[in-house]
């Protein structure tokens, strides 16, 4: 009995010794610590930011003129092509000139035939109002000889030496009389007005005008550039018809090119014509120094802010049109007291609230900040840190709260 026990002892010793070496294999070695995470920090600073929200704007031609005939025809010559330089009063395109010629013909023909009826009608009215004259003359003397014989009848009348018929007769012929007079001062005063001569008269007239838009037409023929400047569009082609209704060549002076922007009820009380302002030519990522050269004193009704106007020069042609800019005008943060500022880059938005990663010695701090203005580039911290703290601004999605990080240059 005493020899089992012992034996079965030994045999749990050797299972427990096994065990304990079969775990310690199965643990294996100790977990290498995570390498630090690279990152790139930059020092909060006081500063001001400089607000760029709202004078994001384009560029403009100083011109654009949309080039139409004033008349319609036949397009026969086009020699200008897009992006090409012309010169004031240089040929852009020409018209079919046979319609409007034969169109000055008919004027012509039309203003000879008006001539002709004004000397007719001169003619005719002379020798109606000669014979008026004398239908006049006539009936004002039947006149008088009936009046001067109803004063004889109404003295014969009286004594008795006629019948009541024979003075009423009398009567009857003066009535007559007056009224073959009155008709015949009525034709005289018409033929006096030669009504139709101021008729001819107006048709000879406007003969005439048409002669002249015709002959007009003929010099509109030829289209000429009303500017200096380059062409930006060309819409016609050889054979075409052209009206007024639609533009055949654009062209635009892009020296100087116009910033037009839109100012708050706040802004423009420190903007007026002649202040200084910075363009930022996003593609090209240059600043150029330029100045207000336009402010409207009324709000925009649509926009609800005050258009301005900005004049750059451009003598190299290396801004083009509708390039994107950001414009801020200098002494717009005069009287405004510096604040914390960071970089824009270092903020992020974490559970709906704003943090960033603050770096003391190798390890990275997750802090919750509130901020104020901001631009593309800088943003206001009001709370959260100090000047001087290093600040994550790049690699701080890697970064957890208590994150080991290193430095990168």
């Amino acid at each position: 009995m005493n020899v089992n026990k012992k034996g079965i002892a030994l045999i749990l010793a050797a299972v427990l010794v096994t065990a304990g070496c079969a775990s310690k294999e199965a643990a294996g070695p100790a977990e290498a610590p995570a390498a630090p995470t690279p990152v790139q920090v930059e020092a909060a600073k006081m500063g001001l930011v400089t607000s760029e929200a709202g004078f994001s704007a384009k560029l403009a031609p100083s011109e654009e003129v949309q080039v139409s005939p004033k008349v319609t025809g036949k397009i026969t010559t086009l020699p200008v092509k897009l992006g090409q330089y012309v010169k004031q009063g240089d040929l852009l395109f020409r018209l079919d000139e046979q319609d409007i010629q034969n169109s000055i013909a008919q004027a012509e023909a039309s203003y000879k035939l008006s001539q002709a009826s004004l000397n007719q009608a001169k003619n005719s009215s002379s020798q109606g109002l000669e014979q008026a004259k004398n239908s006049l003359k006539q009936a004002e003397q039947g006149l008088s000889d009936a009046q001067v014989n109803l004063q004889r009848m109404q003295q014969l009348f009286k004594e008795g030496a006629i019948s009541t018929q024979q003075f009423e007769q009398a009567q009857t012929s003066l009535n007559n009389a007056q009224t073959a007079y009155d008709n015949a001062r009525e034709s005289y005063q018409s033929a006096e007005q030669m009504s139709n001569i101021q008729v001819s008269e107006a048709s000879v007239k406007q003969s005439a005008v048409s002669l002249q838009n015709a002959r007009e037409q003929l010099a509109n023929a030829v289209v000429t550039a009303p500017i200096s400047g380059y062409v930006s569009s060309v819409k016609g082609a050889i054979g075409q018809f052209a009206s007024p209704q639609g533009p055949v060549v654009v062209l635009v002076n892009t020296n100087p090119l116009i910033v037009k922007a839109n100012l708050s009820e706040a802004e423009i009380t420190t903007v007026k014509v002649g202040s200084a302002a910075k363009v930022n030519v996003t593609s090209l990522n240059k600043q150029l120094d330029a100045k207000v050269t336009a402010v409207s004193p009324v709000m925009d009704s649509m926009l609800k802010a005050y258009p301005i106007e900005i004049t750059i020069p451009n003598p190299s042609n290396e801004l083009k049109a509708d390039m994107v800019v950001n414009v801020t005008f200098q002494g717009q943060n005069a009287g405004k007291a510096q604040k914390l500022i960071v970089s824009r880059k270092a903020v992020f938005d974490r559970d709906g609230k704003q943090n960033v990663f603050v770096i003391n010695g190798d390890v990275a701090k997750e802090v919750e900040v509130t901020t104020g203005d901001s631009s593309s580039d800088d943003i206001e911290v009001l709370t959260g840190i100090s000047q001087g703290d290093q600040v994550v601004v790049k690699g701080q999605t890697l970064l957890k709260d208590g994150s080991k990080v290193t430095i990168a240059k």
